[in-house]
Order: structure tokens, then sequence, then C-alpha cells
């Protein structure tokens, strides 16, 4: 159980904490032993002396014994301590092969050995994360740079210090987020802090100084990623920042493989927009969480089915091109179904471009994509038609859209003469359209039956294949403009498209006819809440909830429905923090 410290704000594996001594300070942390300060102190090695138990306002590191993440692993087994158990702060130097549950702190065993070594250093985050609890601090310690720290912060560090900072200005090296530099080849200093006014005026060759200009950088930039915390931008700065050294764009790589450690700690939902400007972008958890879920969770019952290019204006629908595609089609768009073929995205289909992030994203567009693009694009383009039965393919597309088409190796045809908003692109659209209805007579879906299937196929992506059947009725009633819209059964109020967060926010009786007892569902102890929910009064929750997700609360008191605050295990396995932010409760008759 932790004691000593509470995640207050996520954005993926990155987090905002507070370490609850000292009037609380806020993570994440600059430590500062190159100035004196004793927050992390060390308690002694049995093996040497008896350990010694540091104050309430103090992490006591036991044993102080520093391996490095390579070492033979019986000396792993040798130093590690028993279960730890202690009424004051308690911290530990964790091996990555082998952490000891109990500390409110873990300390990266020799990380500032594997500096350079990705591999080395992602396997030490992931293996001390996996196996201590969602809520305990995490110190890497003698590694942080203005350079490197907002990637070992999205890594989910949530303490670094000064020391290496310092190591560097005595060897004359002036830092800043770009890199370093040996200060005394400088012409001019880019910064204008109280040390580097020192330094210009003739003090340049000052280590004092120098160190004192590195912490400053450091503490900027720790605040800056704070910032891109909060905002939920941290991702799309990391993509730009892991550019300087060539280990940290592998780093950040790596990571984007391990997709499992990086799903399980990312929201579902969130309001900030999705940012592709590099190439990293299309290994993002949001853009593979979505094509899988496509891929698992939608079906079509469709038998033509229209590819279209995607718009820079979200959603699609509202853009000047797509507006042109339905007014032409008309009384035929209501025998079709419609996909928008985009990067990074893949594929969306036109019942889900409100969700998130279909509706909620910007990418640079150069008319030219590259392989990887082109490959990825492509192959959710193959899953999709190889995973529903449509009896005819029409490609309305242009420039790189048709050579990402031709490459799904499916068979379709292909109606666009050049730009798919000109007046000939759409004669030939309409007339291909019109024959192929002719010739498959589908049934016809009106503009109300389009509504209520968008409702259905948003609820199977949220919340699980088949769960929009069980939430939409057939004779059910939509009221609102679009996108901001509400299902009615009759009276009865389901739920409403929140188009900020691209999800439908549900009420009691969409959660019942649902049936979410069996996922997305928090069980709690016996109370009656009030507001929102303490992970405290958590006893079980669905493992695939994610920040962002609604949730059906089950309670011997209450049932209630809201939007998750931490994940499905945080809520289990946390000892603070908010779990859930309720929207309606109501106690168990």
């Amino acid at each position: 159980m932790t004691r000593f410290f509470e995640v207050t704000a996520r954005d993926g594996p990155a987090r905002i904490g507070k370490l609850l001594v000292r009037g609380g300070l806020e993570t994440p942390y600059l430590l500062s032993p190159a100035t004196g300060e004793d927050l992390v102190v060390n308690g002694g090695n049995k093996w040497l002396h008896s350990p010694v138990t540091g104050t309430v306002e103090q992490f006591t590191v036991q044993p102080y014994v520093g391996l490095t993440p390579k070492v033979n692993e019986d000396l792993v087994r040798l130093y590690q301590p028993a279960d730890i158990a202690s009424d004051t702060p308690s911290a530990t130097l964790a091996h990555p092969d082998k952490v000891v549950s109990g500390a409110d702190m873990y300390v990266i065993s020799g990380v500032r050995s594997i500096e350079g070594d990705s591999r080395a250093l992602l396997h030490s985050f992931i293996q001390i994360r996996n196996n201590s609890k969602p809520d305990t601090a995490l110190y890497v310690p003698a590694l942080a740079t203005p350079e490197n720290v907002s990637l070992l912060i999205y890594l989910s560090a949530d303490i670094v210090d000064d020391v290496l900072t310092t190591i560097k200005a005595y060897q004359g090296l002036y830092l800043t987020q770009d890199g370093e530099y040996p200060v005394k080849d400088l012409a001019e200093l880019p910064c204008t802090c109280d040390a580097c006014t020192k330094m210009t005026g003739g003090q340049k060759s000052d280590p004092e100084l120098l160190a004192a200009h590195n912490r400053a950088k450091l503490r900027e930039e720790i605040s800056r990623v704070k910032i891109h915390i909060r905002n939920g931008m941290l991702r799309e700065y990391v993509e730009k920042q892991c550019r300087s050294k060539p280990w940290l764009t592998a780093l950040l790589r790596l990571a984007d493989a391990e997709y499992t450690y990086l799903e399980s700690r990312t929201p579902t939902y969130r309001s900030s927009e999705l940012l592709a400007c590099s190439a990293e972008s299309q290994n993002r958890v949001e853009v593979r969480r979505f094509a899988d879920r496509l891929r698992q969770r939608f079906s079509s019952d469709g038998k033509i089915l229209i590819i279209i290019p995607c718009s820079a204006r979200k959603p699609y629908s509202t853009s000047q091109s797509h507006m042109a595609i339905i007014n032409a089609l008309g009384k035929y768009r209501r025998y079709v179904r419609e996909i928008i073929l985009t990067s990074p995205m893949g594929v969306v289909p036109r019942e889900l471009e409100l969700v998130y992030p279909a509706a909620h994203y910007d990418v640079a567009v150069t008319g030219v994509w590259d392989l990887e693009e082109r490959h990825w694009v492509s192959g959710c383009l193959r899953d999709f038609i190889d995973n529903n039965r449509f009896e005819r393919v029409i490609a309305h597309v242009e420039g790189p859209y048709v050579e990402v088409c031709a490459q799904a190796d499916r068979e379709m045809i292909f109606t666009s003469t050049g730009k798919v908003s000109s007046d000939e692109s759409l004669r030939a659209l309409v007339d291909q359209v019109k024959l192929v209805v002719d010739e498959l007579a589908p049934q016809p879906r009106n503009f109300e039956q389009y509504l209520l299937d968008m409702f259905r196929k948003m609820a199977d992506y949220e919340f699980g294949k088949g769960r929009g059947d069980l939430l939409v009725p057939q004779k059910g009633i939509v009221k609102g403009k679009f996108p901001r819209m509400t299902l009615f059964d009759g009276r009865e109020q389901l739920c409403t498209i929140n188009p900020a967060y691209g999800s439908l926010t549900l009420t009691l009786e969409g959660a019942r006819r649902m049936k979410l007892t069996d996922q997305y569902f928090v069980e709690i102890t016996d109370f009656m809440p009030r507001g929102s929910i303490l992970a405290p009064g958590v006893v079980n929750a669905d493992p695939q909830i994610r920040p962002g997700d609604d949730v059906f609360i089950i309670g011997k008191k209450a049932i209630g429905v809201g939007r998750a605050k931490m994940s499905g295990r945080e809520m289990v396995e946390a000892s603070r923090g908010m779990a859930v932010e309720l929207k309606h409760v109501e106690p168990v008759k």
C-alpha cells in the first residue's frame, strides 16, 4: 500500500503526481543533490552495518547498493531486501529483473551505466513499472538532461535529478534542450538567465555558473513537460525532442513496439488534438487502437462500399469535398456505405467519423505518401474489405489514394477522372452507383436509420461488438444538431454524443441496457458515492478500462455511470487518487 505518493494527472505513461512529504511536492520533480537536498537518503546496507531509518520527510533507500541492470542474477537476489514495511517513506533500488513490493519509491539501479542503450533502458522502465504498484514513484538518477528529460518522463519517470547536468558543467559542457556544446566554443550564449549573463560578462569558464545554467535549463524543460502533460500533448512534444540524438529516436521507436505497455496507460478519449507530424505518429497507440477496434468491433451490413479521400476539415462530412459527394449522390446515398481513406488513421467508416481520434487529428499534407504510409493504409483497407461482405467496392479517389487502393489488391471500380469533387468525376461516380444499385437491388437506409446505425457502431466501438444492438432500439429517436446528438427510446434518454471527446456519454438506463456488468464495470464497496469515486473504494474493475472511458458503477448501495480517470488495473491496485468522475448515481432499490 502506497502512502506517500499520489498520481493526479496522466498522459500515457507520463504522470503528474504529488510526493506526500514536506507539504506536498509536485512531480515530475527535480531532485537537487548538487545543492545538498536530502529528500532521498542513504539508509545503509545491512551487509555492512545496521540500516538507518530516515524521517517522515525523507525517502530512505535500503539497501543502498547500486547494481547495474546487466549484473549477474545471483547478485541481484543477494542484495534485494525482504518486503518493505515502515512507517516512514521508503525507497528501494530496483533492478529490472527483481522488483520488491511495498516501496513508496523505486530507484532504477545503475541506470547511468546504460545511457545510450535504448533497449536496456526501456526494459528497465517496463519491468519495474509492470511489477510495482501503479501509484508508486519512479526515480531515474544521474541521467536527466534538458535534451532527454521529456522522453524519460514520457516513459514514466516521476523524479529526476541534476547530478548529470552538474557533472557536465565541470566538463565544460553547456546544455540546452537541443543538445550540449563546449562552452569555450560558443561565440555567444543563447540564454539570458542570470548565470549566462555573468558568463557573458567574462566568467565563461566558471563551472559553478555553468552548473547553475544547466540546472535552470533542466528545470525549465520539466516545467514545459508538465504543461504538455496537462494539455494531453506530451507525445507530440516527445516526437520533436527525440530527434536530437539517434539513441533517443531509437528509444521512442522501441517503446512504440511495446504496444501493451503504452496502450494500457493511454487514454481512450481526450479533448486535445492528435498532431501527426512525424513518421512515429503512425505508430501511436491511438492510431493502432483505432485500427484494432475497427477489425474486432465493427461490421457493416451494406452491399456497396464507396471509398472517399479524407479532408482537412473534421468531421469529414462538414467539408466542401465531402458535401459535394453527398449532394451528388442524392437519393442513391441510401444504398451505399462510405469509408474515408486517410493517413495515419487508415480507414474511417462514415459511422465512426465523430469518434476520437478520427475527428480530432491533423496531419501534414504534401500530396506525397511514403512507403510506410502506403503499406499501413492499404493494409487497413484490405482488412476492412476482407472483414465485411461487400459485393461491389467503388474507389472514388485521386492522387496517392489511387496507388493505395491498388496496393490493397482487392477488386474495385475507380470512378474519379481527376479531382474527386469535379463535375466530371461526380457524374462518373453517380452513374456507376446507379448501375450497381440496379444490378444488386440493396435495401435502402433512410437518414433516421443511418443515425441509429451510427449510434450502434459507436457503441460497438466503445464498449464491444454487439453492445450497440442492446443500446439502440429499432424505433429509437435521435434529437439535436449534428454532431451533438442525443438518443432516446420514447422519453427515456439513453446516451449523448460528446463531440469534444469523440465518445458516447451514457445515462444509467443506457448502461443498464448494454448490460455492462461484465465489461467496463467498476465494482465499489458498501457506500453511496458523491461526486467522485476514489481508488480505495474500488473492489474490482474491468482491466480493459482506460482513462476517458465511460464506466458502469456497481455497488451494494448504489449504481451509477461515470468517466474513468485511471485504468481498471490502477483502480484496483492504487491506494490513492480519483478512480471515476461520477455523472449519474442512484441508490440500489
